[in-house]
């Protein structure tokens, strides 16, 4: 990947992707106009502290040999899908349940007295 590649804005956190589409007014930008701004100057644009910011520094420098970059959270790609898996099973049981009290609630309301 060189300097001049799109910054790869798809691999980014949603909070980092928002900051640096704001920062390029909506536009993707190069790794090399990522990298030439300053880390104060990062430090001041919303949504960047120093643990986003640190995410961002370590999308814009280049891999030694080559090797491909670990993701930001520092997980496997398996480890990750597992973990997307298992958390949307949890938000498809909240939704059943939701749905059903919802459903139960309305039941009552339609209720005579």
């Amino acid at each position: 990947m060189g300097l001049d590649d799109p910054f790869p804005i798809e691999k980014c956190s949603g909070r980092v992707r928002g900051a640096i589409l704001a920062e390029f007014h909506g536009r993707c930008p190069t790794i090399r106009e990522v990298a030439s701004i300053s880390d104060a100057q990062w430090l001041t644009v919303p949504n960047i502290g120093p643990t986003t910011l640190e995410e961002l520094r370590s999308m814009t420098q280049p891999a030694p040999n080559g090797e491909s970059r670990p993701s930001p959270t520092g997980m496997q790609d398996g480890e990750l899908l597992s973990r997307l898996n298992r958390l949307q099973r949890e938000l498809n049981i909240i939704v059943g349940e939701i749905r059903a009290r919802f459903s139960a609630g309305a039941s009552k309301k339609n209720q005579p007295r």
